[in-house]
């Protein structure tokens, strides 16, 4: 059966649960600093779980995916023992990509700059010109790890942070919500597609309502599939960067992921899943053409309220979202203040020096 989206795409009744808004003077530079972007990298993005995936896009031990959010490119992929790990993207050896290709399969992945090899728990299996370095361990040269929790919904969630305490507060109860009823670990990814927006990432926390009102609705598809009473479109926030859509009673649902490319910028992932089996329904070209425009036209309300909310006086307020924010930013600059440096959750340190790499490349 053609599952023909564009039939989905009727006015429904929204009912999404958001919170109260409260009104609160924004710092200065709030939408244009660089430099408040950088602290907010370093005191948001660096240090909380941030829903990034769901384990119905990785089918097979191999499975992979490349993200890329606030700036830290991220490796997810499927293990042989069927759980799903995160590392940096990166290379021990010369910090070149380990995986090349935005997705795929592989049970091995190299870099192609020496050759190093890493299987799909991260360990180091292969390092031409260095297993004879004396004071060379491979144990110690693994991809570094990112934090990866799967909650019981089935959505992954990610931590950068070195911090060592973190899995304690990992999310496991899951995005728990009734419209989310039918997301479950058993799903299947359908169709993936990405876009870039001017704007600041912090727009599209002040404009959960409008988002709300104007998201991409999926309505009545197939006259083979009764209707059970009004259908109802739900929306999950997962703060700080993901939002999940959905209806209770039909099979599709979709993910946005935004990621914060600069002050002015944020990309953004959305990736459609289907609860029946794949094989059941396709997502025809007009379909996915609707939905683009869709998102499109989402992404072109984030850059035009952008452009209002940095020439006018609605600059300097905030609402309760853009509280949280201010709040987590704020005690983060306290820190720094009090230790008289940035403080980087997320930085990376080489366990093995330069020196001894630098040796080995020279006796080649």
């Amino acid at each position: 059966m053609v599952l023909h989206f564009w039939r989905y795409l009727q006015r429904c009744d929204a009912r999404v649960i958001v919170p109260e808004d409260r009104a609160f003077n924004l710092p200065e530079g709030w939408w244009s600093d660089p430099v408040r972007f950088q602290l907010e990298r370093r005191a948001i993005f660096s240090q909380t779980w941030i829903c990034v995936s769901h384990r119905g896009r990785f089918r097979s031990p191999g499975d992979y995916v490349v993200y890329d959010i606030a700036g830290f490119r991220i490796l997810m992929i499927l293990g042989k023992d069927m759980v799903v790990r995160s590392f940096h993207n990166v290379c021990r050896h010369r910090a070149f990509p380990v995986a090349r290709k935005q997705s795929g399969s592989a049970t091995i992945l190299g870099c192609r700059y020496h050759g190093w090899s890493y299987n799909t728990e991260g360990r180091l299996i292969k390092a031409p010109y260095f297993d004879n370095l004396t004071g060379f361990d491979k144990s110690l040269n693994s991809l570094f790890e990112i934090y990866t929790k799967q909650d019981s919904r089935g959505f992954l969630h990610i931590n950068v942070s070195r911090d060592e305490g973190l899995p304690a507060t990992a999310p496991v109860a899951g995005l728990e919500m009734d419209k989310l009823e039918k997301t479950g670990p058993d799903i299947e990814l359908l169709e993936s597609i990405e876009f870039s927006g001017n704007f600041n990432w912090k727009v599209i926390r002040r404009s959960i309502r409008h988002i709300a009102s104007n998201c991409v609705q999926f309505h009545e598809f197939s006259p083979s599939i009764p209707e059970e009473g009004p259908s109802s479109i739900g929306e999950l926030l997962s703060f700080p960067l993901t939002t999940v859509h959905t209806m209770f009673d039909r099979p599709f649902w979709y993910q946005l992921t935004y990621s914060p490319v600069a002050v002015d910028q944020t990309n953004l992932r959305c990736d459609v899943y289907i609860n029946s089996p794949k094989g059941s329904f396709n997502l025809d070209g007009a379909a996915m053409n609707f939905l683009e425009k869709g998102i499109q036209q989402r992404l072109l309300a984030f850059e035009y309220q952008y452009k209002q909310l940095i020439t006018s006086r609605d600059e300097a307020i905030g609402n309760s979202n853009q509280a949280k924010i201010a709040d987590a930013v704020e005690m983060h600059w306290r820190q720094e203040a009090v230790r008289g440096f940035e403080i980087k959750p997320a930085a990376l340190k080489q366990q093995n020096g330069d020196a001894k790499l630098s040796k080995a490349d020279r006796s080649k």
